[in-house]
Parts: structure tokens; C-alpha cells; sequence
């Protein structure tokens, strides 16, 4: 599979990793408005072509997949382009700045026939893989589910535009993982309650929302973006009062019904079992294992080029993306309004 990257950055770099780990993968050409940057990027992972203009990269006949890294307020007039060309789609979250823009998105790959995947990669995340087959199952029944993430644009390395209305600030920018996280686990959700403030932007930098589904199971979700220090943890509650938890991503930690006294024990003690009961499994077939780092791209590009090859649907569909843009819409309009929202 020939790919082209438009953009290159920060998050291209989790792209390059994966790609890099992948034998069918071989990223031939970028396209980068900063001229600089984009050799910099390209001599650094030995990218043969650099443009300044993506519509020059469009030219590449041989090319099957291009790999869109550019800010969202962009993303809908690129794609569109993109699928003008006939090449099959790969689009950063969120997947555009507005739902009718996501139309528009959705109408054109379909117009054109090419096959997009939006990258929704922390539903890759093992441990993420792990609580859904629980609940798909029915051996966890779900009642509760909270994502809190609390960090700051310097923390991660984000850039300052993103903290600006044209590009919705925290709420799009990590707002978009937790959305399509309880997208993934709530059904039917049916009403919206957020709070938050502007403390140090002109866009909410700290908020709470609150999700309910049909079938009264309750989300929840804690984002800051005026926090020192990094903190990212699911949280995931069955009926039986049953605890899941994944704290930072890369461990997974499971409560009985009762907590033993000597809590941290219990801890290491279920985090070594699960680790060894399933997640290491998947680790196994890796021909690479210190792919770590970008593990769930990792897993959802090779998903989404099996699918190219099979002419299956994308691991993560257009549909999936737009419902994630509608959800943060009512997020942000609950936080305009300060009131609940109900969601149509």
C-alpha cells in the first residue's frame, strides 16, 4: 500500500511509527505547507517526494491511501478533494468541525467510491478492546462509565491554535477521544449536561459533562486543560458494583464487588492476571514489539488496509465519525446554554 501524508505534525509522528511496523505500509510522498518542516519531516523517515501543495500529491497515480494530519477546520475541503482523486482516506479525529460538514464528507467518498476510516485509535487500546468484549458479552453489565483526562497544550505538545474558536479547544481536541469513547459503550444516548469555564482561553480549557443512555447507563466526562501534570484514567462500574479501571492508558485494573482492605495489593495482583490472561496475547503475533507507543494506530491501520484489500467496511466508518462531531456539538451547546440537552 503506497501512502501520502498531508501534515506533518505531532500526531504524524504516532502515524510514522505505525506505518513503520506494518510490511504492507510505504509512505512515499508528503505534502507540508511549511517547506522546512516537511523536509525535515521527510529526510527524518526517508520520504522520497515533499510538496508544498496537496493537490500535487493527488497526482501520485500509484498512490492507495492518503493520510490526513491537518488542523480540522481543514478537513472537510481536503477530504472532499481527496476523494475527487479516487484515493482511499485516512482522517485524523475529529473527523470535521461541524456535522453538516461531516454530510458533506460522507456524500463525496460515496459520490467517488473510495473508502474512508477516521482515526479513532484509543478504541484500539487493548485493555479498551479487553472491557468492550466484557460488556458485548454480557459478563460485564455496564452502568457507569467516566473518562477523565486532565493535561494542558504544553503538556502534549499541542499547538496554540487549537485553544482558539475556529478549532474548539480542548472540548474538539481531547474532547473528541472521550466522545467517541462513550459512543463506543453507551447506547442511545439521549441527554446532554455539561458545565465548564474560560479560564485562561477564549474556549473552555476545564469542563464536566454528563451523558445518559436509553438504557440508564450514565457517562461521564472530566476534562482540564490547566492541569501541571498528565492524568488520564477510565473508569468503567457493572451492576454488581464491579470496578474496570485504566489509568494512563497501559494497565488495566480490576475490583471485585468488595475491595480488599489492602487495596493497592489487590491492584498489582489483578493488574499481572489480566495482563497475562489477555492482553499479552495480542502482543504475541506482533513481529515488533516495541511498537508500544503506537499501538492502537498500529492496530487500526492494519485493520483498515485489510479492509481495502477485503473491500470490508472501515474499522472506523464516516458514520462513526459524524455521530462523535454531533455528540461534541451537544456537548458544546449544553456549555453555551448551561443547560441540559436533549439529543435528537
Amino acid at each position: 500500500m503506497n501512502i501520502g501524508l498531508i501534515g506533518c505534525g505531532r500526531v504524524s509522528e504516532y502515524h510514522m511509527c505505525a506505518y513503520k511496523h506494518i510490511p504492507e505500509a510505504n509512505v512515499v510522498a508528503l505534502s507540508e505547507i511549511n517547506l522546512e518542516r516537511g523536509r525535515a519531516f521527510a529526510k527524518k523517515h526517508n520520504i522520497k517526494q515533499t510538496f508544498t501543495d496537496y493537490k500535487e500529491l493527488l497526482g501520485i497515480k500509484d498512490l492507495d491511501i492518503v493520510d490526513i494530519s491537518t488542523p480540522t477546520s481543514t478537513h472537510a475541503k481536503i477530504v472532499c478533494e481527496v476523494a475527487k482523486s479516487g484515493h482511499n482516506i485516512l482522517l485524523e479525529k475529529p473527523m470535521a468541525r461541524t456535522s453538516s460538514e461531516c454530510d458533506e464528507i460522507i456524500r463525496e467518498v460515496a459520490k467517488h467510491n473510495v473508502k474512508l476510516c477516521v482515526c479513532h485509535n484509543q478504541l484500539f487500546l487493548p485493555q479498551v478492546m479487553y472491557v468492550k468484549a466484557k460488556v458485548d458479552s454480557g459478563e460485564f453489565p455496564l452502568t457507569y462509565f467516566r473518562v477523565l483526562v486532565r493535561e494542558s497544550a504544553e503538556l502534549i505538545g499541542a499547538p496554540s491554535w487549537i485553544m482558539t474558536p475556529e478549532h474548539g479547544g480542548a472540548l474538539w481536541e481531547t474532547g473528541a477521544h472521550c466522545a467517541y469513547l462513550q459512543l463506543h459503550f453507551l447506547k442511545d444516548i439521549d441527554s446532554v449536561s455539561a458545565v465548564g469555564e474560560k479560564i485562561n482561553h477564549s474556549v473552555y480549557d476545564h469542563f464536566i459533562c454528563l451523558l445518559k443512555s436509553q438504557a440508564q447507563t450514565i457517562g461521564a466526562i472530566e476534562i482540564s486543560w490547566l492541569a501541571k501534570k498528565t492524568e488520564v484514567t477510565f473508569d468503567f462500574i457493572d451492576t454488581s458494583g464491579k470496578q474496570l479501571q485504566i489509568p494512563h492508558y497501559n494497565s488495566l485494573l480490576e475490583y471485585p464487588e468488595k475491595r480488599p482492605r489492602r487495596l493497592l495489593q489487590g491492584f498489582y495482583q489483578d493488574q499481572k492476571r489480566i495482563t497475562q490472561k489477555w492482553i499479552k496475547p495480542l502482543f504475541k503475533n506482533l513481529k515488533y514489539r516495541h511498537v508500544l507507543t503506537c499501538m492502537p494506530q498500529y492496530i487500526l491501520f492494519n485493520k483498515y488496509i485489510h479492509s481495502i484489500k477485503n473491500n470490508l467496511e472501515s474499522p472506523v466508518t464516516p458514520e462513526d465519525g459524524r455521530k462523535t462531531v454531533r455528540l461534541l456539538e451537544y456537548i458544546q451547546e449544553s456549555l453555551d446554554k448551561n443547560q441540559p440537552i436533549k439529543v435528537k
